[in-house]
């Protein structure tokens, strides 16, 4: 039954991505694997710390940082969530407040009774502010990601500019011929 649950969390984050479409994925990709590091380094942290130690895990490798949730529902939640709500921020943020509170009060609490996590000095609040700092720097990251690598604009778009060109006279004449 754990097993199932695992997996699920795994594998069904991912089948969504199915469903959301190329465009979306690849310019929220980089967000989410920012993410994926970032949570990879709190679960480091988790583990020398003691704020929580997995029991039970997908594989023998992954008690550090659990593969089911850091690269599974956190990867790919971190992509929906993106595409649901990124360009208006008090929603991202709204959203983000209401995840991270399901994760810090109700499944870290379902991870302890069902055995699937143990110990754990990190209190539900402690969590609650880690994961709502993270969603904030990453929302920071890809309003940064999308203004460094934003096209160049076009003529057309560039209004109201004044460009200045100086073509010489002698430009002009091996265009034209001379005169």
């Amino acid at each position: 039954m754990i097993q199932l649950i695992l997996w699920s969390f795994f594998l069904v984050p991912w089948l969504s991505l199915f469903l959301m479409n190329r465009k979306a994925l690849g310019r929220y990709m980089p967000v989410a694997l920012l993410a994926t590091v970032m949570n990879t380094i709190v679960y480091q942290m988790a583990w020398t710390y003691g704020w929580w130690k997995y029991k039970e895990t997908l594989f023998p490798w992954d008690k550090v940082a659990q593969v089911h949730t850091v690269y599974g529902a956190f990867l790919a939640g971190t992509l929906w969530i993106f595409r649901f709500t990124y360009g208006r921020f008090w929603i991202y943020m709204m959203v983000n407040i209401g995840v991270d509170l399901t994760y810090a009060f109700g499944l870290r609490m379902l991870w302890k009774t069902l055995g699937i996590t143990a110990g754990g000095n990190l209190p539900p609040w402690g969590s609650f502010a880690l994961m709502t700092f993270m969603a904030l720097l990453l929302y920071l990251y890809q309003m940064w990601q999308e203004k460094a690598f934003a096209p160049a604009p076009s003529p057309a778009e560039e209004k109201g500019k004044v460009r200045i060109t100086m073509i010489s006279r002698s430009a002009r004449i091996l265009k034209h011929g001379a005169r």
